[in-house]
Parts: C-alpha cells; sequence; structure tokens
C-alpha cells in the first residue's frame, strides 16, 4: 500500500509539473524568464539579410504548446551552433532562460504579442514525447474576403488552401529547377487566386510535385503574403512558407474529402481562371495547352519588341516580351491609332514606293509604328477558337490597350530577396528589407 501511495504521488507531481510547464507558457512576461516551457518546434528556417548579400541573420521558429498557443521564437546566428545538433521539426523540448520581447508587427507567422528570444542562457532540452499532447501542426486558414483585406498591409502571414487549378509547369519536365512558380488556386468561397512561389519554396514544391504518384488536387501553402503585383491581387510565398497536398495533412485531407462529398472534385477548365486580372505571355501560351480552350478575356503587361510588316496592315503585328517569354499579338484598327495615332487604313494609304506609288506592305515600318517598339503596355487578350485550330503559329488578338507603362528606368528586384530578409537586430518592423518586394517588376525604357 505504501509503494502504491508513493506512485501515486509521484505521478501527481509529474502532472502538477506539466501543468507549471503549460501556466508558463501563457503567463510570458517581457523580459529575461528564468522559468521553463514545454513547446514543439513545428517549424524552423532561416532568416537572412538580403541588404548585406543574404547574411544568415539566425533561425526563426514556429512553436506551438499544449493549448494550441503559438509564439514566434528567433535564435541569433552567433548562436545556432548551440542548438543545430538537436533542432529538430516535429520535437517536443523543454526550454529556459530566454528573453521575451515584443513579437514583430509586421510579417508575423503568429497573432502571439511575445516573441521569445534565445540568449547565451538559453537552454532547449528535447523531453520524451510520451504524456505530452501538443498538436503536430496550427494554421490560420483564411478566406479571400479576409486575404484582401490584408492586402499589402505586409501584417500578418497566413495560409491558405484550396483546389488546384493551374500550374505553370513549362519548365518542370526538362529538368530546370524554377526559380519562380505561379499557380492558380481555388478558394473554398470560389475565388480564384494566383499564388507565386519563390526560390526554394517553388524548387520545393516542384521537387514534390514530381514525386507524386498522382496528380495533387488540394493545395495548402502557409504563411503567405497578400499584396499587389502589376495591380493583380496575389498570394506570395515567404521564406517560412511550407507547401502541402492531398493527403499530407488532416486540414488537406478533410478538404479533398469535402470537395468528393460536394462533388467538386473535377478538374477546374482554364476558362475559369478570367478572375485574375493579369497574366503572364508563359501563362497565355500554357492555357492554349489545356484540354478545354478557355472563352474568357485575359490582361498582361508586355513590351513590344518587334513589328511584323510581312503579314501586311490591314492589321498590325507585334512581336512583345514580358521577364518570361515572347508571343506575338495581332491588333486591328481602332487600337492601331491608340498605339501608333493612326488607323491601320491611314498608315496602308502612305505605305508606297517609289515614284510609281506601288504599296510595299512587306518590307517598310511606318515611321509612326517604330516609335512605339520599346514601350510597355496592358493589353487586354481574348482566347477565339482560331488560337486552338491554327497548325502553325501562334498568335493571341488584342480586344484593346488598356494603358500605357511608365518608361522610367527602375532596377527590378526579385521579391524573393525581399522576403528572405531579415534585419539586423530582429526588431519589430521588417520593412526596411521587404520594401524592396513591392518594386513593380515591369520592363522599362528610356
Amino acid at each position: 500500500f505504501y509503494f502504491e501511495k508513493e506512485r501515486d504521488i509521484e505521478k501527481r507531481i509529474e502532472i502538477w509539473s506539466l501543468q507549471l510547464l503549460l501556466w508558463f507558457s501563457m503567463i510570458l512576461k517581457k523580459g529575461f524568464n528564468k522559468n521553463e516551457v514545454l513547446a514543439r518546434v513545428v517549424h524552423f528556417w532561416e532568416a537572412r539579410n538580403i541588404n548585406k548579400g543574404g547574411l544568415l541573420m539566425g533561425f526563426e521558429l514556429f512553436l506551438i504548446d499544449q493549448k494550441g498557443t503559438t509564439i514566434h521564437a528567433f535564435i541569433p546566428a552567433n548562436r545556432i551552433a548551440c542548438y543545430e545538433e538537436d533542432l529538430k521539426a516535429g520535437v517536443i523540448y523543454k526550454i529556459k532562460k530566454f528573453l521575451v520581447i515584443d513579437n514583430k508587427t509586421s510579417y508575423k507567422v503568429t497573432s502571439h504579442k511575445f516573441l521569445i528570444q534565445f540568449t547565451q542562457q538559453t537552454v532547449l532540452a528535447p523531453t520524451d514525447h510520451a504524456g505530452h499532447d501538443i498538436e503536430r501542426q496550427n494554421f490560420r486558414i483564411r478566406s479571400y474576403a479576409e486575404f484582401n483585406e490584408a492586402v499589402n498591409k505586409n501584417e500578418d502571414l497566413y495560409d491558405a488552401l484550396g483546389k488546384l487549378v493551374l500550374i505553370n509547369d513549362e519548365n518542370f519536365n526538362n529538368g530546370v529547377t524554377n526559380k519562380r512558380i505561379d499557380i492558380h488556386m481555388q478558394l473554398k468561397d470560389g475565388h480564384i487566386v494566383r499564388v507565386t512561389l519563390w526560390g526554394n519554396v517553388a524548387a520545393n514544391f516542384q521537387k514534390k510535385l514530381m514525386e507524386s504518384v498522382d496528380k495533387p488536387m488540394v493545395l495548402l501553402a502557409t504563411t503567405m503574403n497578400p499584396k499587389t503585383f502589376r495591380d493583380v491581387f496575389c498570394l506570395s510565398s515567404t521564406s517560412s512558407t511550407r507547401i502541402f497536398f492531398d493527403s499530407d495533412i488532416e486540414p488537406t485531407t478533410n478538404y479533398l474529402t469535402w470537395l468528393r462529398e460536394n462533388g467538386k472534385d473535377f478538374e477546374v477548365t482554364t476558362s475559369e481562371v478570367t478572375k485574375p486580372k493579369t497574366v503572364t505571355l508563359s501563362e497565355l501560351h500554357q492555357f492554349l495547352q489545356n484540354d478545354t480552350p478557355p472563352t474568357g478575356t485575359f490582361c498582361c503587361f508586355a513590351t513590344i519588341v518587334d513589328i511584323l510588316p510581312q503579314y501586311g496592315w490591314y492589321r498590325v503585328e507585334l512581336t512583345v516580351c514580358d521577364k518570361e517569354n515572347v508571343a506575338t499579338f495581332v491588333i486591328f484598327d481602332k487600337d492601331t491609332a491608340k498605339l501608333a495615332g493612326r488607323k491601320a487604313a491611314e498608315i496602308l494609304e502612305d505605305a508606297h514606293d517609289g515614284e510609281n506609288g506601288v504599296i510595299d506592305i512587306h518590307n517598310s515600318i511606318p515611321g509612326c509604328l517604330e516609335e512605339i517598339v520599346g514601350h510597355t503596355y496592358k493589353f487586354e487578350v481574348k482566347f477565339t477558337p482560331f488560337n486552338f485550330t491554327t497548325p502553325t503559329r501562334q498568335t493571341f488578338t488584342v480586344t484593346q490597350i488598356l494603358e500605357e507603362e511608365n518608361n522610367e528606368v527602375d532596377n527590378e528586384t526579385d521579391p524573393l530577396d525581399d522576403v528572405e530578409g531579415c534585419k539586423e537586430d530582429h526588431d519589430e518592423d521588417d520593412s526596411e528589407a521587404l520594401d524592396i518586394q513591392h518594386k513593380d517588376k515591369r520592363l522599362r525604357h528610356e
């Protein structure tokens, strides 16, 4: 009886200890904390300062305790070696002797008001998982309306869950690792949004997709930054972004079940991807490979690099390009006037060769058209049955020219550089390193 009572007391003490660990995790106060907390490392990633050549600033950690409370933690670069060997995602740790500071106000991965910062005294000790009921994942999945409300604020990084519609995968099958991948994803509320993956996130997505036996239908992308790029709403990946497919985790599995139970597990046709206002030239070409031809109208920014006179002047054919691809745009009368200040018929009347008045429609380019080469415009392009029946030359018909871009010279910066930035003092404002992300990556010319 004595030994049974002793074991009961020991068990009660162990339970009280766990409760104390949990309690301390809930009553963190600013300043140095000697108390011990219990938490699972859900995920950790490198924080780099692109303003200093990608200098490693430290490790950032996403922690969760027994009540499902999440908090952001930071290990400075000079302390990484002390913890790197034992640090593993998914493991539960006892953490003590750490500094508690205010959480960042921008690019937040949790809503907790505090952030744990490791010091030279911090102890990170892995524990036996037995008896510790701590979630393995925690997500902040948001709707289109919630993402739209947060656009360009650079505050919280939320998670997006939806059905894969289109992947711009032109390099997937030739061994090229993309630095950027554009995806169209349909959220549960029906909105189709563009998801842009950068750098390592894009490479990991590509690797994961290529290793998948079946084409995934559901995608969950974590810590996405809602922003506008060339006036288009998109969700941009960050250095902390993780990718999950159909059966990877409970939320994706549940969503896949919901799609099937509600008869929404069919493949979305490209014609449904008309809500995004703007697409790239690569995406236009990708649409043509879809089994079901799209019937919508799309917009894209492109720079005129050449004019093709060999096809005559009843219409104007242009070679255009963006940062990804080239295409041939066909423009008819009224929009020719918008570009050149003159209608195609007027250009035709003036296209005479020599004294005989022979019209040279195949060799010369009128001066009014030569002047538009090098300029960038926002084109509205419409797909027609001709796009899917022509066996040789592929062209796109321009329905209208919406605007001309500012042609001032500007230095372009890959948004990847910005989302992986981290200020040296790791304070609450990362905007200095991240605001480069909002420079428009448009082709500009003098």
